[in-house]
């Protein structure tokens, strides 16, 4: 059994409409906005500002928790979205890596919760 397979060139794909382009953009434009708000949160004022204000502990290490589960969240429905797409795969090779490092982060603010640290 052969599968014949269509290609199609640059022009005759037809360009996304005005409506998908502002879609995407909001899309985007959103995710970078909390990726961006949440990069300051856990890289800025966790670490740094809450100390400085003498505000440590089971405080910070449960507000990066709640921050981490929106992370989970929101990069499960970017793979969904993204997975009809031709960037599945780098997206999901992204998100292994940020999944590792927001599992080390998650496992030390439970430590913490927990008194073990």
């Amino acid at each position: 059994m052969t599968t014949k397979m269509t290609t199609q060139t640059a022009t005759e794909l037809s360009a996304p409409s005005e409506k998908d382009g502002r879609r995407a953009d909001r899309v985007l434009g959103g995710s970078m906005v909390w990726v961006a708000i949440r990069c300051t949160l856990q890289y800025v004022v966790l670490p740094f500002i809450l100390p400085w204000l003498g505000v440590t502990g089971a405080f910070s290490a449960g507000l990066s928790l709640a921050i981490e589960a929106v992370a989970l969240v929101m990069i499960a429905y970017n793979v969904r979205r993204l997975w009809s797409t031709n960037w599945r795969w780098r997206y999901v090779a992204l998100s292994a890596g940020m999944l590792a490092v927001m599992g080390l982060f998650a496992y030390l603010d439970v430590r913490v919760l927990l008194g073990l640290a």
